[in-house]
């Protein structure tokens, strides 16, 4: 149950509403229940709007490496929210089912490469562990260069500091939102 109220654009204040908006036309969408309930401080929410819109679409890591990592975070924080929303989203980008499917096994499953399983154990020991192994960190370089790193690294970074907002708050999924 959420303990926080879900915003609409009308309880924002008149001079916040444009944040509202400029998420309609930048996501060609209205914001979901995790933009609706930051948006109880609206100053954070424009912020934290244009940070996600950067880390989705302003950076060159692959979308499906960036998916398969947030996907193990938000699986290893107990992150409902961000779990469904990201396996929608790996799907629409071309992540197969069969890989979903087997995400708690990427270390064995042969669904998954090498270079998916260096991002995912890069994703899962900064999850649970904060630290991540040199030998974590060095199938990173052999497979990024250090923009795409440091892309990976904000990224796995952000969306744990998401879960740490979804699971406190009890952020729920929109009505009708489930994994496709």
């Amino acid at each position: 149950m959420a303990k926080l109220p879900y915003l609409s654009r009308n309880d924002l204040a008149e001079n916040d509403r444009f944040i509202w908006d400029d998420f309609v036309k930048v996501r060609g969408t209205e914001p979901g229940n995790i933009h609706r309930t930051v948006a109880n401080a609206p100053n954070l929410l424009r912020r934290f709007v244009d940070l996600a819109n950067e880390l989705r679409n302003g950076t060159q890591l692959d979308p499906k490496l960036r998916e398969l990592a947030l996907l193990t975070v938000g699986r290893l924080t107990g992150a409902e929210y961000e779990f469904v929303h990201h396996w929608n989203m790996a799907l629409r980008l071309g992540v197969r089912r069969e890989q979903l499917e087997q995400l708690a096994q990427f270390e064995s499953s042969a669904e998954f490469n090498q270079d998916e399983r260096a991002v995912m154990r890069y994703a899962a020991e900064a999850t649970s562990n904060v630290k991540v192994s040199d030998a974590t960190f060095e199938a990173l370089r052999r497979l990024l260069d250090n923009r795409r790193i440091m892309e990976l690294v904000m990224n796995v970074a952000i969306y744990n500091a998401v879960a740490r907002i979804i699971v406190p708050c009890g952020i729920e999924l929109e009505p009708g939102a489930k994994k496709n």
